[in-house]
This record gives C-alpha cells, structure tokens and sequence, in this order.
C-alpha cells in the first residue's frame, strides 16, 4: 500500500523492531508517518502524517492505541504529540542538503509481563526546500512591437525533485531597454530591419535563468534548426545598470598612507584628516614594519587636528588606513559607531563610494539582499583586504557568501547538529581577498540573505603576504556556527576537520576554508572553486577532499574529471594542489566488498572505496600530494575501536545511548582528522616529498610535533595505552 502526503509517495508502512510481551514472539511495529520531510520554511511549520503502532503482523495486526510517543534524538525544532504526529517548526536546522535522521521511539502502555513494548523508526528531515532551476516558457520568436505570454514554470529543488513556484519576487533583465515584463506579457517594443537575436533573464532566490529568442518584422515567423543554433551561439549581453566589468578609477591616497623612508624619524606625524570617513569616531589601522621584518598592528584615531602621532622606535615603514565601517539598514547601536550609514534607498550606480546594488529591504537588525543579483559595493583600490560581515539577529539558517561574484564564505551561520548552540550575531571574516577592478561586491546566496554589517581592513602591504592554505570539500571539512569558545563534550557539536585546521598550523599560514554541506566534486567546483583562483597566488596550497558525496550525487569518472580541472587551473596559477581521501566512518564500518568487519578490524568504507582509489589513482597520474585520510583513519580506528569512534569522534547521545550520526563528525572527530592531515604532510615536509612539478610543502608552517598517550578501550572493554606522534593542536578561533 502507498500513500501520498506533502506530494511525497512514501511507504505507509515501516518495519521496525520490538521486544515481546511476557516472552511471546509477537512483533510490534510501526506503520503509516512517512520516509522523510522538508524542514519548514521560517514562519511556517511541517508535520508527517500520524504514525501508528499495530502488534502482530502488518496485514490483520491489532492497533495499539494506548502509546507513548518521544523523539530519542536531540535536535531542536522537532516535537511528536500524542497521535504519532511530528511537527518540525522553524527553529530546526538541517546539517546540510544530506539533512538530518530523528529516531522516534513508541511505548506500548499498561504492560503488566517482564518486558515493556517498544518500536523505533527514523524519519529523515531534509533542509528546507530552495529552488534550484526552472524554465522560461516563451516562444522561440516574437514579432516587433507587440508582446507575448512569459511563465515561469518546471521548478527543481536542491534534491532534483519537482516543486511548487516559490512566493519569492522575480527580478527580470533584459538584452534591450526596449524589453519589459508586464502583467505576465513580455513586451517587445524593438524595432528591427532583420531577424535580431534577444535574451530576457530571470532570478528568483538567487538562482538566474536565461531565455533566448527571435525577433523578426514577419508574424508568426517559424525558425530554421540553422537559425535556432545560430540563437544559441549567439553573444548576447545581459544589460546591467552598472557594468562592474569596467576599472573604476580610486583615489588611492583616500585610502592608505605608506612611509618606507623612515631612517632616523623617531616621531611620526600622519595627517588622516582627508582620508575616506575622516571624523572623530574613525578607527584606522597602524602597522609599522620593524628592522627584523617583523610587524606590529594596532587601532588608533586621530587627534582633534586630524592627525595620527607616532612614536617609532627601530621601524623602517608605516603604513596607516581607515577602517570602513558600514552599519547597514536597520543594524543594532553597538555596530553604528564610526561607521557609515547605509540605508537601504542608498543605491549603487556606478559613481558612489559605497551602496545596495538592485533591491533590498529592512529587516530586524539589518538588511535582506536576496541572491547574486543584489549586492552591497564598496569602492576600494585594487590589492589585498579582511573584511567581515556580521549577521543580524533576525537572521536564521546559513549563508554562500560571495565577492565579486565568487564564493569566499560557505555555510556560514549553520549551526548543524549534535548540540551547538548559540547567539547571534555571527561573524564571518573573508582574510587577504584580492580586489580587482575599483569596487567589492558582497552578496548572499542559499537561505538566508541578511546582513547587520561589514567592515573593510586594508591587509598591509609593507610586508610580505602569508601563504595560505585553501579548503575545499563537503560537510565533514565544513565550518558551524557558532565557533566554539572551548572544548564541547566528546561526541557533539557537529565540526569539519577544516574548521580546526588552523589549529594545527601557526600564523604563518591563513587558513580559508571553503567546504560546503553536500557538495561533491562538480557542483564544489562550480559552487566555490572560483574563489580560490580569484585569490590564491603563486606558492599558497589548495586541499581538497571529495569521495562522499560523489558516491550519491555523481560517479567516480565525473569526480575524475572535476578533479582534474581544478588541478590543472591551480597549475596554471601556481597554487600547489593536495588531494585528500574522505575518512573512514562507524557509517561504513565495512570491508570494500561491503561486508561488516569486526570492533578491532580495519574498515575500508564499503562503497566509498573505490572514489578513494580513484583519488590515490588520479594523484599518482597528475603527480600531486596526496594525504589518504582513508587509509590513515582506517589504520587509526582499527586501534581504537568502532565504539569509541562513533561515541566520540561522531554525533552520540550520552543521555539516551544512541548514535545519532556516524558519517559527519563531532568537534573532537574534526580535531583528530586535521591533526592526521597536518602530521601526514609534516612528514612529507620533513623528507623533502615534492610533486610532478618539483612543488614542496616548506610554505606550510605547523605546529610542533610531540609524542603523546592516548587511553582508550579495547574490544574487551579493557583500558589501553596508544602511544601516538603528532603535529599539536594551538587552539585558535576560525577567522574571528
């Protein structure tokens, strides 16, 4: 029997387990809910259909009516009332597109025997549903001067699935300003000698779509398979109000000042009084270079004459810059001071030092900008700049933060699962990006597009740039929100192994990472790829991991392929590519042939096995360093046991006994992968390990490696001793 609830066909019902009842053999089960559920959008809340509880058999089975129902897994959001109903409201957050598994438990009542009845099912709540593509529905060609039926329709969510039209607002652009949309009819009012090619765009929720077509003088023109492949090849701009393409020329002086001619000068005068945002309250930053090329960094304002007096003692250079503030609609007092007030009519067009780009709104706290076609554009001179965002408080779920159009923050603001909580406001820091061009675009994509405010540093340039190091992946590289304060209990807060990875590196290094919730090879290529080759430079180190979610999503040849691109396009830039194996996981405790092995045994991923042998593959031909996360972890594991792993290195409810989730990793799981990545390529450094292209690892500077005790249980349950070298971990928040 199926059923259709929400437009979801789902099995009515789900076998489960049970005890007997005074030792008899009867199975109790529950029937009806549904496999899985889409959180709900903010405002709104989902619920299943009821699930019921029937002893017996699944066909002729008594119904047992006297239940008492409860969730085992904690998560926010999610409550079942006494009919079996379960309700997700807004507060519950999804880990990533993978989204998160709940185990519902039923207790049969009024038992008298030995035993109590009980049955448990897992309901899968997807994150909430976003768009991810439709159509266009317009003719091939329209006649000049008159109009035509425009639709939006075929809606794709983020999991391939059809879906209804979202409420959201449609932002339209045209190739011609003698195109517009009008109460659903696109109206033509071009005039053309010939056959003209046209395009008119659509953008809802960020997502952007294209649609081409013919304008002739003739009615009812039909086009030749020859002219339709002519439309298609055809360069056809999109019209812009401001084309970013074009350098905007910046008055460098407004923005930084730099002295290198310091010999004898122990006093300083720097006059800041016609630098951009001059006024009592403006922060600037002073970093002096000393004689041993280190450098010394600190906020000072100005004096009441509008300038900066420094005192210099065995400095050889100064450079001073005003720290841009931007306190943006509706942003919180505590944000406001010394910075520039951005209201939301304040637009962008192309002359402005600063402005929204397309339509935003006010929210509580802040500003709602919604995609890529919305933007907020600061003009800056071209080089390198941090600049953090903060969220408002009325903002909820995660962002894909983007400048200049490509991605530079991912995940940002997903708390995931396994008990992180926090407050907002969430800071995200984007270190040493390269402007190009005059002006820096920040936009938001995914769920939530609101801003409080941002804040804009001028990395100096009197001293050399730190090599950094790029992280690419799916969610177990992923950073949460918020970063922690200290360590959490073993076996929760939900953390990639990337957002502890600086942890293990010195401040020689800058750490960005870009990983994304359920990403694999392809779509992390397209998704945030190209913010590593808008700001990697020539020596920094580019580590990605994939596997888990081609396996899903792809196939091995496809994350081939992908891979390969981004090795050959770091080539080209010089950044020196690291490809890494996925972790092995109690999820896929099994042999390659997808057989359980024992506590003890070395687990080698079931069907994640052969992506990890196409990656080990694929670095031998491309000749690039190699860290075989799976083999390491397997090796690891197999010491400390599946138990231990999974109650401590993965998602575990203490309380409740249950392994809430055995593929992504908790905070101590994320320490001890990045603490093998980091050891591993220490290693390598140590013996002078170089790639096809006489590459080494010396730009990465660790920490120091000790020998330590590890203590831990073996499959008996006795305490043993592991004795362990590895690179150690200086605890550092990411990017705050």
């Amino acid at each position: 029997m199926r059923k259709v609830f929400n437009g979801l066909m789902v099995m009515a019902a789900v076998l489960l387990t049970a005890c007997g009842k005074e030792g008899a053999e009867e199975t109790m089960k529950i029937t009806g809910g549904q496999e899985y559920i889409y959180a709900p959008q903010e405002g709104t809340k989902a619920q299943t259909a009821p699930y019921t509880v029937i002893m017996g058999e699944a066909e002729g089975g008594q119904t047992v009516s006297d239940i008492t129902w409860e969730i085992l897994t904690s998560v926010s959001g999610a409550s079942i009332n006494a009919d079996g109903v379960v309700t997700i409201d807004d507060t519950y957050v999804a880990g990533d597109i993978n989204g998160t598994d709940i185990v519902i438990q039923a207790t049969a009542n009024g038992n008298t025997g030995e035993h109590q009845e009980t049955a448990t099912v897992t309901l899968h709540v997807r994150e909430a549903e976003r768009v991810s593509s439709f159509e266009i529905l317009l003719p091939d060609s329209i006649q000049a001067g008159t109009g035509s039926a425009i639709t939006l329709a075929n809606w794709v969510n983020q999991y391939g699935e059809s879906m209804e039209a979202p409420g959201s607002e449609v932002n339209w652009a045209f190739s011609h300003e003698k195109l517009a949309v009008e109460e659903g009819q696109l109206q033509v009012r071009m005039k053309v000698g010939q056959a003209t090619f046209a395009a008119v765009c659509a953008t809802v929720d960020g997502v952007s779509v294209e649609k081409r077509f013919i304008v002739t003088k003739e009615e009812n023109y039909e086009p030749s398979p020859e002219m339709l492949e002519k439309l298609a090849a055809a360069e056809i701009v999109i019209l812009r109000e401001v084309d970013f393409n074009r350098i905007r020329e910046v008055d460098t002086e407004a923005y930084v000042y730099v002295q290198e001619a310091l010999a004898g000068v122990k006093v300083l005068e720097v006059d800041v009084s016609g630098m951009i945002n001059a006024g009592p309250d403006t922060v600037y930053q002073v970093a002096v270079r000393h004689g041993d090329g280190s450098m010394t960094l600190e906020d000072r304002k100005a004096d009441s004459d509008g300038k900066i007096r420094l005192n210099l003692q065995d400095a050889d250079a100064v450079e001073v810059s005003p720290v841009l503030r931007f306190c943006l609609g509706n942003c919180e007092p505590a944000e406001s001071q010394g910075a520039f007030q951005v209201a939301a009519a304040d637009q962008y067009t192309g002359q402005e030092a600063y402005g929204f780009y397309g339509p935003v709104a006010d929210v509580t706290g802040g500003i709602s900008m919604r995609g890529t076609a919305n933007s907020f554009v600061v003009a800056l001179p071209d080089g390198f700049y941090n600049i953090k965002i903060t969220k408002p408080l009325s903002g909820t779920g995660r962002s894909t933060v983007k400048l200049n159009g490509a991605s530079q923050g991912t995940n940002v603001g997903n708390q995931g699962t396994g008990g992180r909580t926090g407050t907002l406001p969430y800071t995200y820091l984007m270190e040493d990006v390269f402007i190009e061009g005059g002006t820096a675009r920040i936009s938001l994509e995914e769920k939530d597009f609101t801003l409080a405010a941002v804040e804009v540093r001028k990395t100096p340039q009197i001293v050399e740039r730190r090599v950094h190091i790029y992280l690419g992946g799916d969610s177990t590289v992923s950073n949460y929100y918020p970063i922690e304060e200290a360590e959490p209990q073993p076996g929760s807060f939900q953390t990639g192994w990337g957002q502890v990875f600086g942890q293990y590196v010195t401040e020689a290094n800058g750490v960005t990472n870009l990983a994304g919730g359920g990403t694999y090879a392809k779509s992390w290529y397209e998704m945030a790829f190209p913010g590593v080759i808008q700001n990697g430079q020539p020596g920094d180190y580019f580590l990605i991991q994939a596997g888990i979610n081609d396996r899903s999503y792809s196939n091995q040849e496809e994350m081939v392929e992908y891979l390969t691109k981004m090795i050959d396009q770091c080539r080209e830039k010089g950044i020196i590519v690291i490809l890494v194996t996925t972790m092995q996981s109690p999820k896929f405790w099994k042999d390659k042939d997808g057989n359980e092995v024992g506590e003890h045994d070395v687990p080698a991923g079931s069907g994640l096995a052969p992506f990890m042998d196409s990656i080990r593959e694929l670095a031998a031909e491309k000749e690039v360093f190699l860290v075989d996360t799976g083999k390491l972890t397997g090796e690891w594991y197999s010491q400390v046991g599946r138990t231990y792993v999974a109650q401590n290195y993965h998602l575990y409810n203490r309380e409740t006994n249950v392994e809430e989730d055995t593929l992504h990793l908790s905070y101590h799981g994320a320490l001890k992968i990045a603490e093998l990545i980091a050891t591993a390529l220490a290693k390598m450094q140590a013996e002078g390990v170089t790639d096809g292209m006489g590459n080494t690892l010396d730009g990465l500077s660790f920490h120091e490696m000790k020998e330590y005790e590890f203590v831990c249980q073996d499959g008996a349950g006795q305490e043993i001793t592991v004795e362990v070298t590895g690179v150690q971990a200086v605890y550092r928040r990411y990017g705050e």
